[in-house]
């Protein structure tokens, strides 16, 4: 009994007393912002092509973690030119269009506690109201939770 006693009491003892004032301005000459307590780690996502005989590319997403390693992911394949394009849905954070004269190939990533690659195939008779519905998921890669997710520089 007098164990416990000594343990709830050791334990009060460590938690007890009052919180330093957060007013202390510190002592660095830096004018870093406030960074979200939420965010655990940054990850940085874009793309890589790997160009293949014929027009062909080979596309990839390419991950870099909050330590800066970077893993590739192969996503497939679709015919050159391809440019880097703002996503325009609220969990997308970045897009590729591979198009000539109006067919081609679209990626997509969007951030839904995974990173999800979305493509589908891009037509001139694509109805424009319907083309949210031709996405399909090639890829998916885990982040670890709390990530902030963004697009590398093009």
């Amino acid at each position: 009994m007098r164990a416990a006693t000594l343990l709830v009491f050791a334990g009060a003892v460590a938690c007890g007393g009052s919180p330093k004032p957060t007013t202390d301005p510190g002592g660095g000459s830096g004018s870093g912002g406030a960074v979200d307590p939420g965010v655990i780690a940054q990850t940085l996502v874009g793309w890589g092509r790997q160009e293949m005989p014929g027009g062909k590319v080979n596309v990839f997403l390419e991950v870099a973690d909050h330590t800066g390693a970077t893993k590739s992911y192969p996503v497939g394949s679709a015919t050159a030119p391809c440019e880097v394009v703002a996503t325009t849905t609220p969990d997308g954070v970045t897009g590729l269009r591979c198009v000539t004269d109006g067919v081609g190939t679209e990626f997509r990533a969007v951030y839904r506690t995974d990173i999800i690659v979305l493509k589908r195939a891009v037509d001139p008779s694509d109805d424009p109201n319907e083309v949210e519905f031709l996405f399909r998921e090639v890829q998916r890669v885990d982040v670890p939770a709390g990530s902030k997710v963004g697009a590398a520089a093009p």
